[in-house]
């Protein structure tokens, strides 16, 4: 296996780990690294950091109109806070400019390989990943951090082939907007936060949009009494049960509304362990006719989608927000086990059980923002191989030995109690200070069996994630 790597540079590529995409969990996870002076190399397809907020790709999800549900405090690094002129839901705009400037401040562009994509990584041993790249290249990397998020494997149900060529069908990551919708009927297809999301959006300017709904959901406001609803739920207290979850569901009632009582199908699962969808505007524009719910679609006749309870019906347009697929392209299925389901057996969602080499980041969906979770994810990653490079595959340390018998188990049996002392600081707080610089379980993903992309209790998942980085640090 030829190895090339840069003259200029003295460390090969097969004392690094590749770091595969330069969005939010590639960004973390090469400060993390660059923090514990792992070497590492950053690669993107795109020719800018960013990932799906940088607008400029066209295989973004993301377009320009598209408003935040997540606040700045889920949406920035433990390091780098937001800049206080920006508002409190940032802009896709304005989330692009900050990850930029926080490569910029770690210097991650210095290790950053534009335009660069990963063809393929492919184990041999332990320690021992072939990649090849775009460019024609083969490299040996010690270890892979593949952060390529959710967005790489776009699902598109079967019937979706059969509609007929007088109807455009596209999938929710290819939407930009409804510029240009005017006197069309469109119909959007999923029952989560895209599908409401595009179907308000499509309303501004569509003749017609139907919104076909298979699974329903609670639908709760972006503030409640003032406050961003993702930092009242981190704060929600978990001692209070079953009595909180009554008291949760009577205060985003009064807030939203009940989605049962504008045609939408009634929430499948109490608020606290709902996926929810966050909206200021979804139910509103059901109340004012501008969407229209349906059933689910059932198949396609005489090419058009049949809905349940009105038969085929009539669009030009048809928005498939129905999800994403697990797995990356880059890496040969079977490298990550599944579980019986179909899942990807990830521990913590980020750890395969078994190889102290791979680490796969962005795989879960959180109600809420994701960041906090890619940041502890991305410790874990760093901690795990320094180990390694400081003792090899055989590193024997107490606290790697402790994370090897968690991940070997089921990630219930990890505590999800604080570590005592360290609060809620990441590897990279704590290195800046140092230098003076009860839980809710999301219903799973609508298309169980059609390996997508799950959802994850996003709360609980931190509290696990900091036990153990509290082990190994």
């Amino acid at each position: 296996m030829p190895e090339q790597h840069d003259l200029h540079d003295p460390v090969p590529t097969r004392a690094k780990v590749l770091v595969i995409g330069a969005g939010p969990a590639g960004l973390a996870a090469a400060a993390a690294l660059k923090a514990l002076e792992v070497p590492f190399d950053l690669v993107d397809r795109a020719k800018d950091v960013g990932g799906i907020w940088n607008l400029q790709r066209e295989d973004s999800p993301v377009w320009p109109a598209l408003e935040m549900v997540s606040s700045r405090e889920s949406t920035q690094y433990e390091d780098m806070l937001q800049p206080v002129s920006f508002p409190e839901f940032l802009t896709p705009g304005q989330m692009a400019k900050y990850l930029r400037a926080y490569a910029a401040r770690h210097e991650l562009t210095a290790h950053f390989r534009p335009g660069v994509e990963v063809r393929s990584a492919r184990p041999f041993e332990d320690g021992v990943w072939q990649v090849e790249l775009s460019t024609g290249e083969i490299h040996v990397y010690g270890a892979v951090v593949s952060a390529h998020g959710i967005a790489e494997r776009p699902h598109r149900p079967a019937w979706a082939s059969e509609v007929g060529h007088g109807t455009r069908v596209i999938h929710s990551s290819q939407w930009n907007g409804a510029d240009g919708l005017e006197g069309q009927r469109v119909l959007v297809v999923g029952s989560g936060q895209s599908a409401a999301d595009i179907a308000v959006d499509a309303a501004r300017r569509a003749l017609e949009v139907q919104w076909s709904v298979r699974t329903g959901h609670w639908v709760v406001p972006r503030r409640i009494a003032g406050t961003p609803g993702d930092v009242l739920a981190a704060r929600e207290p978990a001692v209070l049960g079953r009595l909180n979850g009554r008291i949760a569901e009577a205060v985003v009632s009064r807030a939203a509304g009940d989605p049962a009582s504008v045609g939408l199908p009634a929430p499948t699962a109490p608020l606290l362990e709902d996926s929810v969808i966050v909206s200021d505007d979804v139910l509103d524009r059901v109340r004012e006719g501008r969407i229209t719910p349906v059933g689910a679609v059932t198949g396609v006749e005489d090419g058009r989608p049949v809905v349940a309870g009105l038969g085929p019906v009539a669009a030009d347009l048809i928005i498939l927000a129905t999800g994403y697929e697990t797995g990356a392209g880059h890496l040969p299925e079977g490298v990550v086990p599944r579980t019986s389901s179909g899942d990807l057996d990830l521990f913590l969602g980020a750890f395969p059980r078994g190889r102290d080499d791979l680490v796969v980041l962005g795989q879960q969906r959180v109600t809420g923002g994701v960041l906090p979770v890619l940041v502890e994810q991305a410790d874990v990653a760093a901690y795990l191989l320094r180990a390694r490079l400081d003792g090899a595959a055989g590193s024997t340390g107490t606290g790697i030995e402790q994370f090897r018998r968690l991940r070997a188990g089921s990630d219930s049996a990890v505590p999800t109690a604080p570590a005592p002392g360290t609060g809620g600081e990441g590897l990279r707080g704590r290195i800046g200070s140092l230098l003076g610089g009860g839980a809710r379980r999301p219903a799973a993903v609508e298309g169980t069996g059609e390996r997508l992309v799950p959802f994850t209790d996003r709360e609980q998942l931190l509290a696990r994630l900091r036990t153990v980085r509290s082990l190994l640090f």
